[in-house]
């Protein structure tokens, strides 16, 4: 009896050492081979977009601190990027209602400007809210200089 529960203790402590060895497996890849590579600066980034190589970067300008990650190619000569507002430093109220939100970007590999320049190449949270903040201000010029402009039509 005592040498069926050994046997058993035995199997026990067998499955355990397999699972952690999975486990360890497992977290390795991860780090292999999905996790991006952080970037410093722009070069870095630059050079990751030519090749659609999988890192992360944070850059800081005057009016945000921006996220991006390179997550590897798409159709054509192409790579997708993902980017997240992470702070607002300038702007106004409903510019701070951005934080936290992300957009998915198809950039072409040879591409130098950010991908927030161009946002008609993104879809995702940011994106849309972005394009609401751009409509909003252009409907309250227009509201506000509704005047000078119905006077500028009477002269033509």
């Amino acid at each position: 009896m005592k040498k069926r529960g050994a046997n058993i203790n035995k199997k026990r402590i067998s499955i355990s050492f397999i699972v952690l060895l999975v486990g360890l497996i497992i977290y390795s890849g991860y780090f292999l081979i999905y996790k991006p590579v952080e970037c410093s600066d722009k070069t870095c980034f630059n050079d990751a977009m030519d090749n659609c190589k999988r890192i992360s970067w944070i850059r800081e300008d005057a009016q945000a601190s921006w996220l991006y990650r390179v997550n590897g190619n798409d159709k054509g000569d192409a790579c997708t990027v993902n980017v997240k507002l992470l702070k607002m430093k300038e702007g106004t109220i409903d510019s701070e209602n951005l934080e936290g939100l992300e957009m998915d970007c198809v950039m072409p590999k040879t591409e130098t400007q950010f991908p927030e320049k161009d946002i008609s190449v993104c879809t995702g949270g940011l994106k849309e809210e972005l394009q609401d903040i751009v409509i909003q201000r252009m409907h309250n010029y227009l509201l506000e200089n509704l005047g000078a402009i119905s006077e500028e039509f009477k002269g033509v």
